[in-house]
């Protein structure tokens, strides 16, 4: 056969142009959703081995003179702040997750910076609050000699931080429709 040819409309290119921000803008939820995901495992994995294989400080391991992995349990929040406050911390955790979701879904949205820095910021904050409803506290493990240790989650979380204000400060590629 003879192939039949029709003429492109208007409605046609917009219909795809329409097909291609859906396929995006699903690229970058999913994008956001395994950063989320694999922050949160990773940080509760390693956390699990801390747990398992070291006492509270002083058990650690030195790599470097500045550097150690050694477990403490911070029951505040960054920094040792609100110490013994776990049920108003892990309430205001979870008020701010949803804040920061419904702030965030647009930018999610508009680039791979904040949809990246999303997922972060989200699988960091759900891989502390989880600690702090089950042991009553974060295990921190990364010690740099004079600064406060902290974790994989909150390694996550300040990343997460910066790549939105990346987010914020790039252009969108493509406006919504």
């Amino acid at each position: 056969g003879r192939r039949v040819s029709r003429r492109v409309t208007t409605d046609d290119v917009t219909r795809a142009a329409e097909r291609r921000i859906r396929r995006t803008h699903r690229s970058r939820w999913t994008l956001a959703l395994g950063m989320a995901v694999g922050a949160f495992i990773l940080d509760q994995v390693i956390k699990a081995v801390v747990r398992n294989n070291m006492d509270e400080a002083g058990s650690g391991i030195e790599l470097t003179p500045f550097l150690r992995i050694d477990r403490y349990t911070n029951d505040g929040i960054a920094f040792g702040l609100f110490p013994g406050r776990q049920g108003v911390v892990a309430t205001l955790t979870l008020i701010a997750l949803a804040g920061i979701a419904l702030a965030l879904v647009s930018l999610v949205r508009q680039n791979l910076w904040g949809a990246a820095g999303a997922g972060l910021l989200v699988g960091g904050s759900l891989g502390n609050l989880v600690d702090r409803l089950r042991f009553g506290g974060v295990t921190d493990f990364i010690d740099f000699d004079h600064w406060p240790a902290f974790n994989i989650a909150d390694s996550a979380i300040t990343i997460g931080a910066i790549l939105i204000i990346m987010g914020l400060m790039e252009a969108t590629e493509e406006p919504d429709r």
